[in-house]
């Protein structure tokens, strides 16, 4: 019983002194990386309400060309007028946007995700000259 206890106590300081570490060695502001906290939700919040509409006006439409109609009530019928969709994301795109992410700057400013750095069109790891990538992973 006191093994485990002291356990679940170094756990929690190698935890906190990890925490502690990963702030005295951000190579971003403390105010830049909160600022990233509020990006990250803010696209991902974005990215699942407006994921979740292309998905159904998308099934829409194959429902439709399936079975020459679809039974959509009026909401979703305004929905899948007001945002036309033809086909889904290529394979390579989604690549682009999926996975770990290290904060990365390009000709001095920031790109906050692998969305962002797609929109942008940055191609590579996205450095130049008076450009530098951090190995900082998004938490």
């Amino acid at each position: 019983m006191h093994r485990g206890f002291l356990g679940w106590i170094l756990i929690a300081v190698i935890a906190f002194l990890l925490n502690c570490l990963h702030h005295c060695c951000s190579p971003l502001s403390y105010h830049q990386e909160a600022y990233w906290k509020h990006y990250r939700y803010a696209e991902k919040d974005l990215f699942n309400r407006t994921a979740e509409v292309h998905a159904k006006v998308l099934a829409a439409n194959n429902v439709k060309e399936f079975f020459g109609f679809v039974a959509l009530d009026k909401d979703e019928k305004e929905v899948v007028s007001q945002y036309p969709v033809d086909e889904a994301q290529t394979s390579p795109e989604w690549q682009e946007i999926t996975g770990v992410y290290l904060y990365q700057e390009n000709k001095g400013f920031p790109l906050y995700s692998r969305l962002q750095k797609w929109a942008k069109k940055v191609i590579g790891n996205g450095t130049d000259p008076d450009g530098r990538e951090m190995a900082l992973l998004a938490v």
